[in-house]
């Protein structure tokens, strides 16, 4: 027996349900994108404060919300532990982190202002910065004398400041 093909409309188009519709979850791309950004700012924080704002419509922070926060505290993603992940790889680190920053009250007062800024425009941003600072406080051991120092500061500047 000879099967027929049905005809087909021109133009037709398959309806997918949005629920359907599953978005990759790639934090090393988000990375990627951040910290070019970020190494672009320079070394004024409030470039680096305007450019977190103005990407935020692009980037999807309230998906990748630990991401941005490792790659603003630590300059790339922790691993579980506390280790950095992209520590061989300077091109996946950024400078403009609370870690590599002088060990000084008023530049981590700076700091402070860049992340109360971003949770101000982006308030989602809030619950997801504290797990954050719960977790980092946890990977304490991992970290520098120098590095718990300055993440100290900063908590106590945020603490502070409410």
């Amino acid at each position: 027996m000879n099967k027929h093909q049905k005809p087909v409309l021109t133009g037709q188009r398959f309806k997918t349900r949005k629920r359907d519709e599953k978005e990759k979850f790639e934090p090393t791309v988000f990375r990627d994108t951040l910290v070019q950004g970020l190494n672009e700012a320079g070394d004024d924080l409030e470039a680096v404060a305007k450019f977190l704002d103005s990407t935020g419509s692009r980037l999807d922070y309230r998906r990748y919300a630990d991401t941005l926060f490792d790659i603003l505290v630590a300059g790339s993603m922790l691993a579980p532990g506390g280790t950095r992940i992209d520590d061989g790889d300077k091109t996946k680190m950024t400078n403009h982190c609370v870690f590599s920053a002088n060990e000084d009250h008023e530049t981590i007062r700076n700091y402070a202002q860049v992340f109360n800024k971003l949770i101000r425009r982006y308030k989602y941003l809030e619950k997801a910065f504290e797990d954050e600072m719960k977790k980092l406080l946890l990977f304490l051991k991992a970290f520098s004398e120098t590095e718990q120092t300055k993440l100290a500061m900063l908590s106590g500047i945020l603490l502070g400041n409410g």
